[in-house]
């Protein structure tokens, strides 16, 4: 174990398209003493790093002594995932970089404010991602979690541009997933989603940055951009959700996926876990194309990690 990834609730101030972390019951709630004995499990265990996620965890009553026990446990990095809205409030961003607070993963959408509040179903979400990210800069590392849905996929290379030029030094590209059917037009096609993300990579290393995408198999990029692919087992990464529900994540069900015909005779099989079962129950299997061992030569298949 490097990463302990504490999803210690479900409560969110937004009900973004597709998500279902919006759960504000108790039984869907770590308490404090529960997400305390599990950053201290995950010290004893090797854990270096502390990601703490949701839901929202800045929503928490106890946000600030979490961190704080992270810090005084020895975690190295802290990283919080968040939407940002409540970190438009400089007195919390000095409270929790105070507490222990290195860095922070945003929630992206759209460069266009109208698409990102549609999305994250909140009016005026755009404007106090714009207002966090101003007091974070400088005072914490700034990252983004950028999902890609049909009508965004092709400003993919402007959000990276955006965002990079306001201090975000890394990105992580989801693919969203359907898992209800009727989102499924919401899906881009990989034949789509790749050329775009092979720009967003160029264009994130000229501003300094990096970038990973989570859940596109190999064939939808050229093997020279295939750093940017996601290689979960490499992440050390633990995951504790309510209730006790913890796994490695590249053993989760999230990131399992299918190989097709077409994987049976590529040269990059085994890296490459195949195409997301959501992904072939909407547009089938016609965009996976198989690699000859010539055209992978030279070329590391094996990815990169979140951080």
């Amino acid at each position: 174990m490097r990463w302990l990834e504490l999803a210690a609730g479900y409560d969110c101030n937004l009900r973004c398209t597709g998500c279902f972390s919006c759960d504000a019951a108790p039984d869907q709630q770590m308490d404090t003493r529960q997400a305390v004995a599990w950053l201290q499990r995950g010290r004893q265990q090797g854990a270096r790093h502390f990601w703490f996620g949701g839901g929202e965890p800045t929503l928490r009553r106890d946000f600030l002594p979490l961190l704080k026990a992270a810090r005084q446990l020895g975690y190295e990095r802290i990283k919080v995932q968040t939407n940002g809205l409540l970190f438009s409030y400089p007195q919390l961003v000095e409270r929790a970089v105070a507490a222990g607070m290195t860095e922070t993963n945003l929630m992206l959408r759209s460069v266009d404010a109208a698409v990102h509040d549609a999305q994250v179903g909140r009016d005026g979400a755009h404007a106090l991602l714009g207002q966090a990210i101003e007091q974070l800069r400088g005072r914490v590392r700034l990252e983004g979690d950028v999902l890609v849905t049909t009508p965004t996929v092709d400003e993919l290379p402007q959000v990276v541009s955006h965002y990079a030029a306001l201090g975000l030094s890394r990105f992580s590209v989801w693919l969203f997933s359907a898992s209800d059917p009727t989102l499924s037009p919401l899906v881009p096609r990989l034949s789509a989603l790749g050329p775009r993300l092979v720009e967003a990579r160029k264009r994130a290393r000229a501003a300094g940055a990096t970038l990973v995408s989570l859940h596109t198999p190999h064939c939808a990029v050229p093997p020279q951009a295939w750093d940017l692919q996601f290689a979960p087992a490499r992440m050390e990464l633990f995951v504790v959700n309510p209730g006790g529900q913890a796994f490695y994540l590249h053993e989760s069900q999230m990131e399992q996926a299918s190989w097709v015909e077409a994987c049976k005779t590529c040269a990059a099989r085994g890296p490459c876990r195949g195409v997301r079962p959501d992904y072939l129950a909407i547009h089938g299997d016609g965009e996976a194309k198989p690699f000859t061992p010539a055209q992978v030569e030279g070329f590391d298949p094996h990815g990169s990690t979140l951080d």
